[in-house]
């Protein structure tokens, strides 16, 4: 799937925002969204993400979001309150490197998607067109 796909029916190539609070593994969401056509706003953090929007002036049409953040935050937390902020649904997925039952369950129990790590680039692209396309 390439840069035509990722904008197929948008005006503008679709928003993807990631919040994850590790820079490098951010860094390579950053390339790979970039490279599959998609525009890109990197936080570690629902309030670095809203900042970074507020001056775009752009809501986000996705959200991928690392389950467990810094000081206690998780994704979920994260995609409520960027959901609660822009005032609709937007789609996103969970990702995790947790391996425990109990932190799997919890983050199932969302109903965001979830992609456990390591994942892979053509997973995660699929994941998150189908998303966008319908509205996950």
């Amino acid at each position: 799937m390439g840069a035509a796909v990722a904008q197929e029916g948008f005006d503008t190539p679709p928003l993807i925002v990631v919040i994850e609070d590790e820079p490098m593994v951010l860094s390579a969401y950053e390339l790979m969204f970039e490279a599959w056509g998609y525009r890109f706003v990197g936080a570690d953090s629902a309030t670095v993400a809203l900042a970074k929007l507020a001056v775009l002036r752009s809501p986000p049409d996705f959200i991928v979001a690392d389950y467990r953040l810094a000081e206690g935050q998780t994704g979920t937390q994260a995609i409520c309150v960027l959901r609660q902020a822009f005032g609709h649904d937007i789609p996103g997925l969970l990702v995790t490197g947790e391996t425990s039952i109990e932190t799997l369950r919890d983050a199932a129990s969302t109903g965001f998607p979830l992609l456990r790590k390591p994942v892979g680039s053509r997973q995660l692209q699929d994941a998150v067109a189908r998303g966008i396309a319908t509205g996950f």
